[in-house]
């Protein structure tokens, strides 16, 4: 099988879990209704980075920073992220979460390390051994390309 077959076969295999981690996310019954699925991945890279830019943020979900804004609207309305401007420089604001935001945060990122072990309960040890070493290593990759940008 040439690279680009083996590309298109993996693209899809990403596809799949993609799609069952969306589902998890929107059919969640202790976040489903509070809040989409777009301002629960906001919550999950700002609970990963605590006091992230609102720029950090528009670039790690691939949105424009007028969406980014119109999102933490939404999460600051139901209390979970506060903004902090920079004494510094005024123009910066970091976004943060609030005790409520760590809540739902914890119960997303709950809910993805349940599809995690379900994929991981199929392989035997040493398999699951084996792709969490070749995931570290193209997430490393990937990390190290993006700091050269």
């Amino acid at each position: 099988m040439s690279l680009p077959d083996r590309a298109t076969e993996l693209s899809g295999y990403f596809q799949v879990v993609g799609e069952r981690l969306h589902s998890v996310k929107k059919n969640n019954p202790e976040t489903s209704g509070v809040v989409s699925a777009q301002e629960s991945q906001l919550l999950l890279s700002v609970g990963t980075k605590e006091g992230l830019k609102m720029s950090e943020i528009a670039k790690a979900l691939q949105l424009t920073l007028s969406s980014v804004t119109a999102l933490v609207d939404k999460l600051e309305a139901k209390t979970f992220v506060i903004r902090q401007r920079s004494l510094e420089d005024r123009r910066i604001v970091r976004v943060s979460l609030t005790a409520e935001g760590r809540k739902f945060h914890d119960l997303i990122q709950g809910a993805q390390r349940e599809i995690s072990m379900s994929v991981l309960k199929v392989l035997s040890r040493e398999e699951q051994d084996a792709l969490l070493a070749l995931f570290r290593k193209v997430a490393d990759k990937l990390r190290a390309g993006e700091k050269r940008r």
